[in-house]
């Protein structure tokens, strides 16, 4: 019994060290790490983006927030028709930055890089060195990764980046589990997004999906775990291809879009009413002045169709087999400046139209996020007047936003003849020249004495132009309130304001800089002037 023991210990033994040599040899022999397929060979091509950024202060639009740090991820890819390699990522991953680096995977190396291009509609970007002679040793030992097409749904994907948690790449497992429009979190626009349930986490932005050792798209947001598990959003691959043609010619001209709004025709009255027989068509119930329908749309017009797909009453159209998608990815698809098919009925006839699309998506009343601008503004008498933008109400929140009665503005946010854009009181600096308009805040602004406010450039040319003893705001809603300023206390009420508030200018550099008539030169009046206002107050309350 002892002797057979023995003999099965030593054949274990055996065993084990036959295992452990096998073990041994595969080790040197392969990769120590092992490789998924759909990540060989893609790995090195995945950049850790550095940036440092300092935006805007939307509620006080004279300064900024301060420096702060950001990280995200990038593809190395290979521009179509061209041997340039860019860097591939989102525009929020760089947006309002000050300095972005770019590290590439396993080196400990860290290159300067710049924005070649970026649309914040679709919140990509693409960057390359910053100094030309490094190009070659960033992008020496890489491959650029092609572009691939957008696969059927519960297709398997690898998402790639450098989330938290660590400081080397990750590699997450997925499936594309949608793909429908969504709206793009850092523009507000919707365009079409897939869904992915590969798990994601901040820091993962700009990172590649990827199948089959293609990019198949862009992370760009996701949920809070408080909202949802596992969702995420990718940019397609063909809204990436879209901005890739934009750009070919040197030129980025957007997005485009019909500027029109429209309703669903799902009722069979609604339907009798316009003339439509078929199951399909929407009712165009606005066009929005200078967009690409003016002239060509009307209100009521039924569109049937656009470029030869049929339109259901839903607002969408046939994609990919038995898929829809909103009737905007046809106009999406296509570039400013193309023409586009629109048949309709009008007056219960059919009719064949075409549009040219010349106007960019972001003709809406709000337009989208764009991090390196800075926003507008205007201070009278310690009222600092401002367009609303999406940025400005991101930052207020939802209850201040209803408060202020501009949600019906995000709801329907289309312009109309007589606006340009919203013009509000964003806030009031004290002062005993204001009392009573204290706790004014986002106070819509209506009319300038008897004149409709269409922008915020026409109204700082209506206050400085008044000649009345007092000048006259309607604000609120529909303009039921009043403001009533002295204008003969405007120079020394300004220049106090703006020395209590330690506030260099009372607007901002796009109103402050006036181009001559013969576009020739440029100059700062308005600054100087300013400038000598302050310089007479602090002599008077210094004795």
């Amino acid at each position: 019994m002892v002797r057979q023991n023995s003999i099965v210990k030593a054949v274990c033994f055996l065993f084990l060290a036959v295992a452990l040599y096998g073990y041994a040899a595969g080790s040197q022999a392969d990769d120590p790490l092992p490789v998924y397929a759909e990540d060989r060979g893609v790995r090195d091509s995945i950049i850790k983006i550095y940036t440092s950024f300092n935006q805007y202060d939307h509620q006080n639009p004279w300064s900024k927030l301060g420096p702060r740090q950001k990280y995200g991820s990038g593809a190395i890819i290979q521009l179509p028709d061209s041997d340039q390699m860019v860097v591939l990522t989102n525009s929020h991953v760089i947006s309002a930055h000050t300095y972005i680096e770019g590290r590439k995977n396993g080196q400990t190396d860290r290159y300067k890089l710049k924005p070649l291009w970026v649309s914040h509609e679709l919140d990509l970007a693409l960057l390359v060195p910053f100094h030309d002679h490094e190009s070659a040793l960033f992008f020496s030992g890489t491959t650029p990764i092609p572009l691939g097409k957008v696969p059927p749904l519960q297709t398997d994907l690898m998402l790639l980046g450098y989330p938290i948690g660590g400081d080397t790449i990750s590699a997450t497992k997925g499936v594309l589990s949608r793909l429908e429009y969504q709206p793009y979190s850092n523009s507000g626009f919707s365009f079409l997004a897939g869904q992915i349930d590969a798990a994601s986490n901040p820091g993962n932005s700009g990172g590649p999906a990827v199948v089959n050792g293609e990019i198949i798209g862009v992370l760009m947001q996701g949920y809070s775990p408080f909202e949802a598990s596992n969702i995420a959003h990718i940019v397609p691959v063909n809204v990436i291809r879209h901005f890739l043609q934009d750009i070919a010619d040197g030129h980025y001209s957007g997005v485009p879009s019909l500027g029109i709004e429209t309703e669903e025709l799902e009722n069979g009255f609604f339907k009798t009413v316009y003339g439509v027989k078929e199951n399909k068509g929407v009712l165009v119930r606005h066009v929005i002045p200078g967009s690409a329908a003016d002239g060509v749309l009307q209100p009521d017009d039924v569109i049937l169709e656009l470029d030869g797909h049929a339109v259901g009453h839903d607002k969408t159209v046939v994609f990919r087999g038995s898929e829809r998608v909103s009737m905007d990815y046809v106009v999406h698809s296509r570039q400013v400046g193309e023409a586009l098919g629109v048949r309709v009925i009008r007056d219960k006839q059919a009719l064949d139209l075409a549009v040219t699309l010349t106007q960019p998506v972001n003709n809406d009343l709000l337009l989208g996020f764009d991090g390196q601008a800075a926003p507008s503004y205007f201070i009278y008498q310690g009222l600092v007047f401002t367009k609303v933008t999406r940025e400005l109400l991101m930052g207020a929140g939802h209850d201040l936003i209803s408060y202020a009665g501009l949600t019906p503005v995000l709801l329907n946010n289309f312009r109309f003849a007589d606006e340009d854009e919203v013009v509000v009181i964003l806030k009031v600096l004290p002062h005993e020249a204001n009392r009573g308009y204290h706790n004014t805040f986002l106070r819509r602004v209506d009319r300038v004495g008897s004149e409709k406010v269409r922008s915020l450039n026409q109204l700082i040319s209506l206050i400085e132009s008044e000649k009345q003893n007092f000048l006259e705001l309607s604000t609120g809603y529909k303009g039921l309130e009043k403001i009533v300023l002295n204008t003969h206390l405007t120079d020394v009420v300004n220049a106090e304001v703006m020395w209590l508030n330690g506030i260099a200018h009372d607007r901002s550099k796009n109103f402050r800089i006036r181009e001559c008539d013969d576009n020739a030169c440029k100059n700062e009046e308005t600054m100087n002037a300013q400038a000598q206002l302050l310089q007479r107050y602090q002599k008077m309350i210094s004795g």
